[in-house]
């Protein structure tokens, strides 16, 4: 597999939030953590960037947004080293969900797009101590807070993906 073919392999991952610390996860940090490793054992150099943003921004219909979660929140995207220039790569948003949101095509020269509307993007080294300062007790304490939403996105999701590709 080339980079584009993993990178497509990893887009095409359903999109899903874990509801629980046991839940295979596969959010924007997951997939791009499976995205990383690929590259990098490929020779390809990778490093995490975080960007805030606010889930109001998704345009998420009534019935979702409406249920009460915190707006402010964080992604997690790569940046890949090609021909020594740190290129953009944003594989969240599997093809399944085309019918909702922009499905990013990489064809490993250029940027794509972030699958948000970015507040703040982060330093290389805030994102790395982001990354590297995530903790369960933090996590258990988002999911209290935010599981009733997360598991209305994610059959919101279900309910409008169209046909991805299996994960395998």
């Amino acid at each position: 597999m080339d980079i584009i073919s993993d990178f497509q392999y990893v887009r095409d991952i359903p999109y899903r939030l874990p509801l629980g610390l046991s839940e295979e996860d596969f959010s924007c940090s997951a997939k791009h953590k499976i995205l990383k490793e690929r590259l990098a054992k490929k020779g390809h150099e990778a490093r995490y960037r975080v960007c805030s943003f606010l889930w109001s921004s998704l345009g998420l219909p009534k019935e979702i947004s409406s249920i009460p979660h915190d707006d402010y929140s964080t992604h997690l995207f790569l940046e890949v080293l090609i021909d020594e220039k740190w290129l953009t790569v944003d594989a969240t948003w599997d093809i399944g969900l085309r019918n909702i949101f922009h499905i990013n095509e990489w064809d490993g020269k250029s940027n794509t797009e972030i699958a948000v509307i970015a507040i703040k993007i982060f330093t290389p080294q805030e994102s790395a101590e982001i990354m590297d300062g995530a903790d369960e007790a933090e996590e258990i304490k988002e999911l209290e807070a935010n599981g009733e939403f997360y598991r209305a996105f994610n059959g919101w999701l279900e309910g409008n993906r169209g046909v991805s590709a299996p994960i395998g």
